[in-house]
């Protein structure tokens, strides 16, 4: 029999529950607004059916052309045109836009920084006669308030009380008439600048006895940018003269002070400050080549303290060296120079944080962090072939198996090198949190991560850390690649096929735990001929739990 191509259908109103990308599908249930009645959908690549067309949008579209139909599409006439237009309650009709429900206003509004605008000889007229006009002088480039000849002589712009004039898009300045608390004209938000030439005068020649009774009263401080005329001057509480690096004082006539004097500004000295000992500003002291704190224990390097915590930058010249038990680094990100980066050094460098003496076995160091029992260690006075026999690691002592040849003083350097197995994996531990809880993952070598116990690169996504032996939690990582290269095939039985290469247009099929087959290629020269079959007698396909089945028809199916 031949076969038959059907898409998705449905008498229903509802779209497919199922469609794949590209399949086409159809519902003839009586369609609304509401539902999906009487539309076609195809699937988008995420597998959703998307409304295409259908039998529900070409009856709207049955009409005459430019005239409003309810419950229809709109279509203009031949003119770009429609007889009659209602949006909510606004109507448009002929040349007027009205409120087509009483008592209801009308409100023209731009969206976001859009504007209202009226073209350039455009008049807006208030009142019957139209007694005010408000218009755009595009020569003198004005906005004019106007008084229409013949209109009401007393027409005129009026602020009611306490409604204030405001300046600025955040409200930056403001006037108005305060009625209510101090019966007088207010500024308020914005400072008042007045251009060059022009005098600020005030008439009133009351002569004060305090600040209440002054012609001119300032609350707050007084800025002069050029020299100031004072006649009489009189300071009464508290003055500071000065608050920038930069402020100069100079005073020509005598001067004397009754009382302590305070400068809040920086003091300068332009030659040079020899201190010889310790020098201390609050908790920081500075003495020889240390650099320490007088308190605490945190010191605090910030070469940008007027910006975020996260600002500047600070530059260390040579080596650097940090003989702390943990590194922590909360920037953004990190760059290294280096081509390589090595992890586990096999030789670290000691200092003695008490002196020893001659035939000492027992030295205390600034660290044992990573030291094992059987290291080697050399150095000033060590015999060669001297080992760690133990480690106190509360004393931060190291016992050797030799005595020293001599004196050792505090401060002085030995060095320890790796000559044991510590047993612990190299890599690094990574930390996240899955929404629930607080977790690690950890990449790199894993000393018995082979199948024959033998080290291995392994990606853990949920681990255990047993002082830097790092064990799976469930299952390990997922490990995602662009490509992917081994030297050798990789076995069926680790996911792999089990052969390096396959006929090409050939079809792989398994063969249990052996390597994966491949069938002959298509001969297209001679469809039917050689390994092809002579009749097609069915086709693969999938059931709707996705098993595989041999079938004679292509079906989409019902919904």
């Amino acid at each position: 029999m031949a076969s038959e191509i059907l898409i998705k259908r449905s008498t229903g109103t509802v779209a497919p529950g199922t469609i794949n990308y590209g399949e086409l599908a159809v519902t003839v249930g009586t369609g609304t607004q509401a539902n999906l009645g009487d539309r076609i959908f195809v699937g988008d690549n995420s597998s959703a059916a998307q409304v295409v067309g259908g039998k529900y949008f070409t009856d709207m579209l049955d009409q005459v052309h430019g005239v409003t139909t309810a419950a229809s599409a709109l279509i203009v006439d031949s003119n770009k045109k429609l007889d009659d237009f209602y949006v909510d309650d606004v109507q448009i009709n002929g040349n007027g836009v009205t409120t087509s429900t009483t008592d209801t206003d009308l409100i023209i509004s731009a969206n976001g920084t859009g504007k209202v605008v009226l073209q350039d000889g455009q008049e807006l007229e208030f009142g019957t006669t139209g007694d005010i006009e408000l218009a755009w002088n595009d020569s003198g480039g004005d906005v004019e308030i106007r008084r229409v000849s013949g209109g009401n002589a007393a027409a005129a712009m009026l602020i009611q009380d306490d409604i204030p004039l405001k300046f600025g898009t955040g409200n930056d300045a403001r006037v108005f008439y305060d009625e209510t608390t101090l019966d007088k004209l207010r500024w308020q938000g914005a400072d008042q600048e007045y251009d060059s030439g022009v005098q600020v005068k005030y008439a009133d020649t009351t002569t004060a006895s305090n600040v209440s009774t002054a012609a001119v009263v300032i609350s707050g401080g007084l800025g002069v940018g050029a020299k100031a005329w004072i006649k009489d001057l009189n300071v009464d509480d508290d003055t500071t003269i000065g608050t920038a690096a930069g402020d100069n004082l100079t005073v020509n006539s005598t001067t004397t002070f009754n009382n302590g004097v305070t400068f809040n500004g920086t003091s300068t000295v332009a030659g040079t400050i020899n201190q010889t000992g310790e020098f201390t500003i609050d908790q920081l002291k500075m003495d020889g080549n240390i650099l320490s704190t007088t308190s605490g224990t945190e010191m605090i390097i910030d070469p940008y303290p007027a910006g975020n915590d996260s600002e500047g930058l600070v530059i260390i010249k040579g080596d650097l060296q940090i003989d702390g038990t943990t590194t922590t680094v909360n920037s953004a990100s990190m760059s290294v120079n280096d081509p390589t980066i090595e992890l586990g050094d096999p030789t670290v460098t000691l200092s003695l944080t008490a002196s020893a003496t001659s035939g000492a076995t027992v030295l205390t160091v600034d660290r044992v962090v990573g030291l094992n029992v059987g290291d080697d260690i050399t150095g000033t006075n060590i015999a060669n072939s001297t080992n760690i026999q133990s480690i106190n690691t509360g004393l931060k002592q190291i016992t050797l198996d030799q005595a020293i040849t001599g004196n050792i003083d505090s401060g002085g350097s030995i060095v320890a090198t790796r000559d044991a197995s510590d047993g612990l994996d190299r890599g690094v531990k990574v930390h996240y949190h899955d929404g629930s809880n607080s977790k690690f993952g950890f990449f790199g070598y894993d000393r018995t991560g082979g199948n024959d116990g033998a080290g291995a690169w392994t990606f853990i996504e949920n681990a255990t850390d047993t002082n830097t032996v790092f064990g799976v939690t469930g299952d390990r990582g997922t490990v995602v690649l662009g490509d992917l290269e081994l030297d050798t095939d990789l076995a069926v039985q680790y996911g792999g096929t089990g052969a390096s290469t396959f006929t090409q247009y050939g079809i792989t099929y398994g063969d249990g735990t052996n390597a994966i087959k491949v069938t002959a290629a298509a001969n297209m020269a001679s469809p039917g001929t050689g390994d092809d079959a002579t009749t097609s007698y069915q086709v693969l396909s999938v059931t709707a739990s996705g098993v595989p089945v041999w079938s004679n028809t292509i079906d989409g199916g019902t919904f």
